[in-house]
């Protein structure tokens, strides 16, 4: 029995200490980042779609003790911006009777971080994302069905902006002070 335990202490220890690290974390020496992100610009007939991609964002970057939100621009490392450009639904599949069965949404963003001080952009993204949702002759139904794939969106534009933060800005880079 004694034996067991020193084999899985050591495996514990050897495991611990393969050099593994997790390539989407910040790195442990990285200083927490003061970052403000506003309501995107919404170009779109959807309706409140610039306030859940603002909860996606704020929920993603909450995710990381190294983020810290701020509502005031001036006190913040960063500023994050965006613009919901367009949003369409084309068809995507139909049935016998050539009634659509699906349609594709495709959600076209361009959004950019800032440093605040310097006034230089960091980077600048324009994408469009795209979600398969099925069709329904109920127009309750459908806009549910439009409602819940926008939400999958939003989630997917945040997620792709947490990890340029945690990849562009708080990894330490050289020549450049952290």
């Amino acid at each position: 029995m004694r034996k067991i335990h020193l084999v899985l202490i050591a495996a514990i220890l050897f495991l611990g200490g393969c050099g593994y690290h997790n390539p989407y974390a910040a790195s442990s020496g990285s200083r927490p980042i003061t970052l403000q992100r506003s309501l995107w610009v919404n170009k779109t007939g959807e309706v409140g779609l610039e306030n859940t991609i603002y909860q996606s964002l704020s929920k993603w970057l909450r995710k990381s003790p190294l983020i810290h939100l701020v509502e005031n621009p001036t006190l913040a490392d960063y500023v994050l911006s965006g613009t919901i450009d367009s949003v369409d639904y084309p068809e995507l599949s139909y049935s016998n009777n050539l009634e659509a069965n699906e349609l594709r949404v495709n959600l076209h963003v361009t959004f950019s971080m800032t440093a605040r001080t310097s006034g230089k952009k960091v980077w600048t993204i324009a994408k469009t994302f795209t979600e398969t949702l099925n069709m329904s002759g109920d127009p309750a139904i459908l806009r549910a069905n439009k409602l819940i794939a926008l939400r999958k969106i939003s989630a997917d534009i945040a997620e792709m902006i947490y990890l340029h933060v945690i990849v562009d800005i708080m990894r330490p880079q050289p020549g450049r002070n952290n």
